[in-house]
């Protein structure tokens, strides 16, 4: 039971870091029927971002949109006839890890002849590990269409590792399924 108990610690310190959120507590919510996003491509991405697949933002409007859909909001094709507006930004940095270590060299050889002491020390020195990776951050803007203001907003922040290039649409369901969790806020 023991070894379980650490093991369900050791995973719950390897779960995503969990999305900002923060949104105008003065906003009426309630109110909010019907949605569209703030463009035909409402996806901004950071100039210069390597690698990021042109099926990206299909993928982010779907999830949003079963999202939104599933909580009893209507998607409508005016902008104009929205009551919120939905945008994206997806951006990205190259960041290092340098991580630095003791580790320590022990000699031993023992006694020499009659009662000697030979040589008995220990040495020390540092490893240094260095590790490049790709940070992304996904945010997600809502608009009141009436008054065009910001009216929540959402941020989550991945290293982006293999398993995220490899299957994208997987990470983006759990991430917006987090930001969305507590929407509309109360």
């Amino acid at each position: 039971m023991r070894h379980l108990t650490l093991l369900l610690v050791f995973l719950a310190g390897c779960a995503a870091p969990k999305p900002m959120v923060d949104f105008d507590p003065s906003h009426n919510f309630s109110t909010y029927r019907t949605f569209a996003f703030i463009s035909d491509n409402p996806l901004m991405i950071a100039e210069g971002l390597p690698g990021v697949s042109p099926m990206l933002e299909g993928r982010v409007i779907q999830i949003t949109e079963n999202i939104l859909s599933a909580r009893g909001y209507t998607r409508v094709s005016d902008r104009k006839e929205a009551d919120f507006a939905v945008g994206f930004t997806l951006g990205g940095r190259d960041k290092i890890k340098v991580t630095s270590y003791p580790e320590s060299y022990r000699g031993n050889y023992g006694s020499w002849g009659w009662g000697g002491r030979g040589y008995y020390g220990a040495q020390t020195y540092t490893s240094t590990e260095v590790r490049q990776y790709t940070e992304g951050t996904l945010a997600v803007d809502l608009y009141d269409v009436s008054t065009k203001k910001p009216v929540w907003h959402a941020r989550a922040v991945r290293t982006i590792t293999k398993k995220i290039r490899e299957n994208p649409g997987e990470t983006l369901r759990a991430i917006f399924g987090d930001m969305f969790a507590a929407f509309p806020p109360s």
